[in-house]
């Protein structure tokens, strides 16, 4: 019983920083964010100040919404099995922060199927640019530019 204690407030404190860090990094309030996750601006503060820890459902929507892969909420990025993540410039935070933005404002005007092919789209491009800093602009050419390229 002592060791589930003892992961429940590891997962208390590591959920609660990163959502209180990625809710400012996208310029979020409080309720704001609550809304959006349907749940009280009371249990998110709880949240942020590591007192309750939120539902799975609610804490895979908080992902979604803050961009922060489940494994980064939940700190587990950050032990030594773990590489740290490829800094990224600030032009692609920036442009990634920008598009999150886009996409939290023109959710409410959004059809479940609007959202959920917005949502692949963000994810595509992500993968794209990961790729591009990875490999470099060639290794994302397609198939079909580099096969029309040799055929010329």
């Amino acid at each position: 019983m002592a060791m589930d204690k003892e992961l429940s407030e590891t997962l208390k404190k590591a959920i609660g920083a990163n959502i209180r860090k990625a809710r400012l990094r996208l310029g979020l309030s409080q309720a704001r964010l609550a809304e959006m996750v349907e749940m009280s601006t009371e249990v998110l503060g709880r949240m942020e100040r590591k007192k309750v820890l939120p539902r799975l459902e609610r804490l895979v929507l908080l992902c979604r919404i803050l961009g922060v892969s489940p494994d980064q909420m939940l700190g587990f990025t950050a032990g030594p099995s773990h590489p740290p993540a490829a800094p990224t410039s600030p032009a692609y935070d920036e442009m990634m922060t920008v598009m999150r933005h886009f996409f939290l404002q023109m959710e409410s005007r959004l059809t479940e199927a609007e959202r959920k092919e917005l949502m692949q789209t963000f994810a595509h491009l992500q993968r794209l640019i990961t790729l591009m800093k990875k490999k470099g602009p060639s290794a994302v050419m397609s198939r079909r530019t580099r096969q029309s390229r040799s055929r010329k």
